[in-house]
């Protein structure tokens, strides 16, 4: 009787600590999935950010992506005070651009990733 006892608790002791390496996995995968995550919107982000310099790089020289679409590449000249907006706008992305850059390596950072 005793040995059969002793079988269950040691089989109840492996079960206990199959389950905690387990769980012990489990995390290391969500942290890894979170990870990936966030490196994912990051790259969006980017995409995002240099069509958007493209777009301004095309309406800095006069042409507008609407137009391009639609199969119309005339230049137009752009104004003094549109080029002056199409500029405020920018810097004001670039700064935008510049701090989730931070954002994005402040976190990798505190993840222990480099």
């Amino acid at each position: 009787m005793k040995i059969i006892i002793v079988i269950i608790f040691l089989a109840l002791i492996g079960y206990i600590l199959e389950q905690r390496r387990h769980t012990k996995f489990l995390e290391k995968v969500n942290f890894n999935q979170e990870t990936r995550h966030i490196m994912t919107a990051h790259e969006i982000f980017l995409l995002k950010h240099q069509i958007g310099t493209y777009v301004y790089s095309l309406e800095t020289l006069g042409y507008s992506q609407d137009n391009i679409n639609k199969g119309d590449y005339t230049k137009h000249e752009p104004s003094p005070e549109k080029l002056q907006a199409l500029q405020e706008e920018f810097q004001m992305k670039e700064r935008i651009y510049r701090s989730k850059n931070i954002q994005f390596e402040t976190e990798l950072e505190l993840r222990g990733v480099e």
